[in-house]
């Protein structure tokens, strides 16, 4: 009974929380750094920094834009691929614009959470000429520690040899 009070009572603001404080968590399980970002309403809500092999901030990172709740994704007849909307036409100009990859994140009413690249998933549209893109085929991964360290690699490239001295 109290479960489903407490279901009520959460709002958008809340769920908005609750995935903004799981995205912190999870990036510090990973060993990154991570940051909210205050001007959310352009389309990224936060960044995670990663961390060099050497434990200091390397500088590199990655965008995330943050959504929380069922209505962002739907079932598409057709295909049956979960499909999210992009709502905001701008979205889709500024996450292919920036100078990091911009990862869409997205929780479920489960409380699975989930992501995909979007910048990469709109440039390959870009470059195969269907554009404007006004949605996103979410064939996402988990978002979590094991997830951000094996971007991390990719990102960073391979840890360095250690040299015998």
């Amino acid at each position: 009974m109290l479960k489903q009070v407490s279901q009520a009572v959460i709002d958008n603001e809340s769920r908005d929380l609750i995935l903004s404080g799981h995205a912190k968590a999870i990036a510090g399980e990973a060993g990154q750094i991570y940051r909210d970002i205050s001007q959310s309403d352009h389309g990224i809500d936060a960044e995670i920094e990663f961390k060099d092999y050497s434990g200091n901030a390397s500088g590199k990172r990655l965008y995330l834009q943050l959504k929380s709740g069922d209505s962002y994704l739907y079932d598409r007849q057709r295909d049956k691929s979960e499909v999210f909307q992009i709502k905001k036409p701008r979205w889709a100009e500024y996450w292919i614009a920036q100078a990091y990859p911009v990862m869409l994140v997205i929780r479920n009413s489960a409380g699975r959470i989930r992501w995909i690249n979007a910048t990469k998933y709109l440039q390959d549209k870009k470059d195969a000429g269907d554009w404007p893109v006004t949605q996103i085929v979410f064939e996402a991964e988990d978002f979590d520690a094991p997830n951000i360290i094996k971007l991390r690699r990719q990102i960073l490239g391979p840890p360095p040899e250690r040299i015998a001295t």
